[in-house]
């Protein structure tokens, strides 16, 4: 089992060192500019239920501004960093701890969007903005205070985890198929 997980480490780690090389503009499959914004919702999320458990990372150009936004009020989300926020371990078999490149996430603004009538129990949608940079693994993370005893009171599925981590792939190209 041991070797399994440090060759799938290994081949994730090869996939990042090879994809980063110089690509040429406008190539299919490749993230939209770095001046796009990139709006993620409760639905952008890792490790799904409806997703057998896994996920698939989101692929941004390194300076990438992505905006978070999720129901709130009562639950206030606060930003996770550092060692309390991690990427989503690959397939739940690799932790992405031991892939070799890792992108910053900069928070750079907090706010509110009016809610009302649009998900029971919420009246306002909070909305984190992040910059991100470099290339490798990176991770958004918001933990909800107080945590809900129903994680539906924050538009996720029942059963699932109330916190919100979502895996960015930033500044690597996208494979496509021909």
């Amino acid at each position: 089992m041991g070797s399994r997980i440090a060759l799938v480490a290994g081949m994730g780690a090869v996939v990042l060192v090879t994809a980063t090389g110089d690509t040429q503009d406008g190539l299919p499959g490749q993230p939209l500019e770095s001046d796009e914004a990139y709006i993620l919702t409760q639905q952008h999320r890792d490790n799904l239920p409806w997703w057998n458990n896994t996920w698939v990372p989101q692929t941004v150009p390194s300076g990438a501004h992505i905006q978070v936004q999720l129901p709130s009020d009562p639950v206030e989300w606060v930003p996770e960093h550092g060692r309390d926020c991690e990427p989503s371990p690959v397939a739940d078999l690799v932790p992405t701890s031991l892939l070799p490149l890792r992108a910053d996430v900069e928070l750079l603004d907090t706010d509110t969007l009016p809610n009302s009538d649009r998900m029971t129990g919420s009246s306002e949608i909070s909305v984190f903005s992040y910059r991100v940079s470099g290339v490798g693994i990176a991770a958004v993370c918001l933990r909800p205070e107080p945590d809900p005893a129903d994680p539906a009171q924050l538009g996720f599925p029942p059963g699932t985890p109330s916190d919100y981590v979502v895996t960015l792939v930033v500044g690597v190209p996208q494979a496509s198929l021909p």
